[in-house]
């Protein structure tokens, strides 16, 4: 059985790759996103799991802050994500966890589901499609090198299958916060590293 701090551990090793992957795809097409937009964190009802939350927690926990959290998110009357700060920029908003976000947030806009016709098929925002055209065909033409979608939500599942039903992204927190406090009630609480 992985201890939690394993767990935390393997989702980070995912992220590290996905992100490597996406790195080398905006390279070779150019495609990015607008500095500041957080367009895409407005939607209301992005889902996501838990696991993909737990490093997150962790990180909460040993600042000690995770009931700060846990009882924010509850009280919170939008269904925004609890770290998205709409009114940082002027135009969109920012990530205020943004080494900690999760799966959906590093995957949409720089991945691809497969279609019907077993392609290849990139998912990204209407802004993207609009004012980056030619990067965007670039990036659906990369084929193999897209990350795809399915492909890293089986991974983060291979970590936990109990921790991977996906639900509202506050939600997937909340249940985050509580897989880590669960973990450490009877357990000495670790150091975490210095930086």
């Amino acid at each position: 059985m992985k201890t939690l701090v394993q767990k935390v551990n393997q989702v980070k090793k995912v992220y590290a790759q996905l992100d490597k992957h996406i790195d080398t795809l905006q390279k070779e097409t150019g495609l990015h996103c607008p500095s500041g937009c957080g367009m895409c964190c407005k939607k209301p009802d992005i889902e996501a799991s838990p696991i993909e939350f737990l490093p997150l927690a962790l990180s909460w926990f040993d600042e000690n802050s995770h009931w700060e959290h846990y009882e924010a998110i509850q009280h919170e009357e939008n269904t925004l994500c609890h770290v998205f700060r709409p009114h940082v920029t002027s135009f969109g908003g920012l990530c205020n966890a943004y080494p900690y976000r999760g799966l959906i947030c590093r995957l949409f806009g720089y991945s691809a589901r497969i279609n019907k016709d077993e392609q290849k098929e990139i998912v990204t925002c209407k802004i993207l499609k609009s004012e980056q055209p030619n990067q965007v065909a670039a990036a659906n033409a990369a084929g193999k090198k897209l990350p795809v979608m399915i492909h890293y939500y089986s991974r983060m599942a291979s970590i936990d299958i109990q921790l991977n039903d996906r639900m509202p992204i506050n939600q997937a927190m909340l249940k985050a916060i509580e897989s880590v406090a669960a973990y450490y009630a009877y357990r000495k609480r670790r150091k975490p590293k210095k930086v």
